[in-house]
């Protein structure tokens, strides 16, 4: 009953989730804000450099230093590879952080996908793999238009038409995602899909290492090239939720019929459980108004800097 519970909830309610989310925060968005992202696109620069650099980079690392066995080792890489989950949208919003940013972030990343995670499967994994790894590119492109780019549309349309209604629009679809998000992921706890200790601890112990890792050299190195915190807060959420369902679309192309291939199937069921745990502390630092890198004073944005608006905050919040 749980398994086909998940598999309605994977089928039909994803999609939905991602539906709902977009067009909430697409009713808080003008096309001013994407505007203002693309007069300075150093943030989308950045976005892509630890998207694309970094993030596959510190995987590398893990496998490297760890020496770890092939099926592991490519889970690992895979998870780096993918681009952001379109869920770091919803939770940027969430955060009070610069959600066009982070929108402009994964539409691009995930654009980008078609031609990066072959690429890097191929050049940080290589050694593991029989080669030929194909990208579903026909679902990429459906699931950018209408679970992301016509719902965000959509919801801006609202926002022009009438800016006042569309603050009750926008909290109600964002009520309804997040209410969707729980049931999903009581559907996927209830599958019996993952067994967290079925492999050992040291499998979900490196996952969990990885996650923390990059949510916590993220917001650093952000600050480091002078972003402000609604930029850090945005990055460092992108960067931590990996849209592993992309992940999980490639699975099958792992060594099929291998034991090694429940290791990479492991690896993204297994992330996609914790990567919102780890991602939590920034999203509440930032929400209270606090700042989400370590050690360091809130460093909020001047007036009129991107995905803000000439009031000073941004558009209006649909969750609160």
């Amino acid at each position: 009953m749980m398994k086909q519970a998940f598999i309605f909830s994977q089928t039909y309610l994803v999609p939905m989730q991602l539906v709902l989310a977009m067009l909430g925060m697409g009713a808080t968005l003008s096309v001013r804000d994407f505007v203002d992202v693309f007069k300075n696109p150093s943030g989308l620069a950045l976005g892509l450099a630890l998207q694309l650099v970094l993030v596959p980079m510190i995987a590398a690392g893990f496998v490297w230093a760890l020496d770890m066995e092939p099926g592991w080792a490519v889970g690992l890489v895979l998870i780096a590879a993918v681009p952001g989950g379109t869920v770091s949208n919803l939770f940027t919003h969430l955060a009070r952080g610069n959600t066009p940013l982070s929108i402009s972030v994964t539409l691009a990343s995930t654009t980008l996908a078609m031609v990066s995670i072959p690429f890097m499967l191929n050049f940080f994994a290589a050694q593991f793999l029989p080669g030929g790894i194909t990208v579903p590119t026909g679902k990429l492109v459906q699931d950018l238009i209408f679970y992301l780019l016509l719902p965000l549309i959509l919801g801006m349309v609202v926002y022009r038409w009438n800016a006042d209604k569309a603050v009750v629009f926008s909290k109600r679809m964002i009520q309804g995602s997040l209410g969707l998000v729980v049931i999903i992921a009581i559907a996927a706890l209830g599958s019996g899909r993952m067994k967290i200790g079925e492999y050992g601890w040291g499998p979900p112990l490196t996952i969990l290492a990885f996650c923390m890792t990059l949510a916590l050299v993220t917001p650093h190195i952000c600050r480091l090239v002078g972003r402000f915190d609604h930029d850090v807060a945005a990055l460092n959420i992108e960067v931590t939720f990996r849209n592993t369902a992309i992940g999980l679309l490639l699975v099958q192309f792992f060594f099929p019929d291998q034991p090694e291939q429940g290791h990479v199937l492991y690896t993204c069921l297994f992330y996609a459980g914790i990567a919102l745990f780890v991602a939590l502390p920034t999203i509440l630092l930032h929400r209270a108004g606090k700042s989400p890198v370590l050690g360091r004073k809130a460093k909020p944005p001047v007036k009129g800097s991107p995905g803000i608006h000439a009031e000073g905050v941004t558009a209006p919040e649909g969750a609160s």
